[in-house]
């Protein structure tokens, strides 16, 4: 089991709570009780002794002042006055007198054996202790009986006294009975003490624990679920009903959805907020975004960051077709702009999804469906994508070509193929477009669809971007050896001009193999520079200010306004290649197109088409006055070696 059951509300606590106080309520009650009779009767046997020595000793001093000749009647008054005067009848009493003459007893009640053997033992007693005590005194249990005894000895007369304690067991007892009435109290209002903590500190605890639980399953930036909480909601889907665990948190799996399914989104701009603007506009856009998206899900449905800029969401009792019409509405909700530092930011998402129980039984196979299908959306730019077998080879393949990327850098596996760019007018080569290609050992030629965004992934974007521009210069360097100087542009991501000495490594390396600046030319993705132009528009002009040509590629797909492409200095405007396809008969492709070449009139810089696929698009746009295009119209991409022959033969295009 997960963390989440553990913090689940445990309803013996308060139960334990109460049976630990009262235990504790019970042992002070029964010590108190104890201690307070075994006190009550020290102080009674030692009371009753006060009181019987200070009997023998009126006894004795009534012997030493009488003057009397038979004292016998004089001490039989006396004992009856001072014993037998109505209260006192039912006591057991031995009392011996001796002395000159004298040797009186008075037996009440008393047992001869009893006397004898307490007699005795008196005897051994105060022959012992009589160096040090004349007038000793204590207590003997005798036939389940106690008795007390008092000695005193004078110079004349020896009293003896001996009777049984009654007064002390009624004291005793009385004083029980008022201690348990106090032990009744006592434990009573422990009992009511016990039951009112016991409420504070289960209500204590178990905040404290709902705070904890809620802390351990919450993104603490949205406020959303994590991925424990996921795997504790959707634990119920494979839980094993033999296990112990089950039995103990049956009331947590009472819901079991039949089928449901499950959306992985990943936003897909959220890298170049976060290091354009700060780690804070990254939180404020995965704040608004995650506010959008739940609005989209009703209450069944559960939203979850999982961490980045993943989102998940678990929707259950949903089938095919309606997670298919969902998806739709995420990926408008995605598409909608989000508010940054007064910047309208679309970040725009792709989305994957599976489906339970058809293609997966068990949530982390659920999530691993959806993210596989996720990352074809990404890569074909579809925005969502729905799990199938086939998901399952390209995800290997990108874990493969994950791993293989050290040596593909390493050992130069990525080279450079080139296409030209072409004066329509004439079909002469005005320059080519480097496009890296990956030779893979297994796999044979890959184009960039297939590892730039693992590139980008994988956090060597910046080491990528040196290696391309450290290739391309050398081979200007080899074409420059055999006369051939045709400019060479390569595409850079904003990622790249982020790195701060980029442009010292640039020129250093231009320096070392002396090829002039203006033979280099940076490509940047419109709709990834709309996003960051404010922020790099300082590096793009220190290229500018050092020679190398800038160029906006694939202009039109993105989404920023032309109050940010007015601020960047750029040499080329390239169309991107839907605008293109079709241009001959799309009339609103041609009102596009037309403006493009007119903002590029004003912005002093020239428009080249990409992607001209035939005679009557090369045409239409130098009828529309674009100069120079490119595309398969007029050549595909090539290797170097062909590139260099072709530049050779210097022929006019297409050939």
């Amino acid at each position: 089991m997960t963390a989440l059951l553990e913090l689940q509300r445990d309803k013996s606590f308060r139960l334990k709570l109460i049976l630990i106080c009262l235990t504790v309520a019970l042992s002070v009650a029964s010590i108190y009780t104890v201690v307070s009779y075994r006190l009550a009767a020290d102080l009674g046997l030692k009371t009753a002794l006060d009181s019987l020595h200070r009997q023998a000793m009126l006894i004795h001093g009534e012997l030493l002042i009488t003057n009397k000749k038979a004292p016998e009647e004089h001490l039989a008054e006396l004992i009856k006055l001072v014993y037998f005067n109505g209260h006192l009848e039912e006591s057991e009493l031995y009392i011996k007198i001796t002395g000159p003459n004298l040797e009186w007893s008075i037996d009440h009640k008393m047992n001869p054996i009893e006397i004898d053997l307490l007699l005795s033992k008196l005897m051994l007693l105060t022959s012992t202790s009589l160096s040090t005590v004349d007038m000793p005194n204590g207590q003997e249990t005798m036939s389940g009986k106690q008795f007390l005894w008092q000695v005193v000895r004078g110079d004349k007369y020896q009293v003896i006294i001996i009777k049984t304690s009654e007064y002390i067991d009624n004291t005793l007892t009385f004083v029980m009975k008022r201690l348990i009435i106090t032990s009744i109290i006592v434990f009573w209002l422990a009992t009511w003490f016990a039951l009112t903590l016991s409420s504070w500190m289960n209500k204590r605890v178990q905040d404290k624990n709902d705070s904890l639980a809620h802390l351990a399953t919450h993104d603490s930036l949205t406020g959303l679920p994590n991925r424990l909480f996921l795997a504790n909601m959707m634990h119920p889907i494979i839980i094993d009903h033999s296990d112990p665990t089950y039995k103990k948190y049956e009331e947590f799996y009472s819901h079991h959805p039949k089928q449901g399914c499950l959306f992985v989104i990943d936003l897909d701009k959220f890298k170049e907020v976060n290091d354009t603007f700060g780690h804070a506009a990254g939180d404020t856009l995965l704040i608004k975004v995650a506010k959008k998206l739940n609005q989209v899900l009703d209450a069944t449905q559960t939203l979850v960051r999982f961490g980045g800029d993943k989102f998940i969401i678990w929707a259950p009792e949903v089938d095919i077709e309606q997670a298919k019409n969902l998806v739709q509405r995420l990926i408008i909700t995605c598409n909608e702009p989000v508010m940054i530092n007064k910047l309208a930011i679309s970040t725009g998402a792709s989305i994957g999804l599976s489906h339970y129980p058809s293609q997966a039984t068990d949530p982390e196979s659920l999530i691993l469906y959806a993210d596989t299908a996720m990352y074809e959306a990404k890569q074909n730019r579809s925005g969502w994508s729905m799990f199938s077998e086939r998901n399952i080879q390209c995800g290997r393949q990108r874990l493969k070509l994950r791993a293989d990327l050290d040596d593909a850098l390493s050992e130069r596996q990525i080279k450079l193929h080139y296409q030209p760019k072409v004066s329509l007018k004439d079909g002469h080569i005005i320059g080519v477009e480097a496009l890296a290609r990956w030779y893979h050992p297994t796999d044979g030629l890959l184009p960039p669809a297939h590892f730039i965004e693992l590139i980008e992934q994988s956090g060597r974007v910046q080491e990528f971007g040196r290696y391309v521009i450290a290739n391309a210069i050398e081979q200007l360097d080899l074409w420059h050896q055999q006369g051939l100087f045709t400019p060479i542009a390569l595409n850079l991501s904003p990622y790249n001009l982020l790195d701060p000495s980029l442009l010292d490594f640039t020129l250093r390396l231009l320096k070392n193999h002396k090829i002039e600046a203006n033979k280099l030319e940076i490509e940047l993705i419109e709709s990834a520079t709309s996003v960051n132009i404010e922020y790099i528009s300082q590096s793009l002009n220190n290229f500018k200010e050092a020679g190398i040509k800038l160029a906006i590629d694939d202009f039109g797909t993105g989404m920023s306004s032309l109050s940010y492409i007015s601020n960047l200095n750029v040499n080329h405007i390239k169309i991107d290649r839907s605008f293109i396809d079709g241009i001959e008969q799309d009339i609103r492709k041609q009102a596009v197109v037309s403006s493009v070449i007119m903002l590029a009139n004003s912005f002093e810089c020239e428009v080249i088409a990409e992607g001209i696929e035939n005679k009557s698009q090369s045409e239409r746009l130098i009828e529309m006055g674009c100069l120079y295009g490119q595309g398969y119209y007029y050549a595909k991409p090539m290797t170097a070696e062909n590139m260099q022959a072709m530049l050779q033969a210097d022929a006019a295009l297409p050939l």
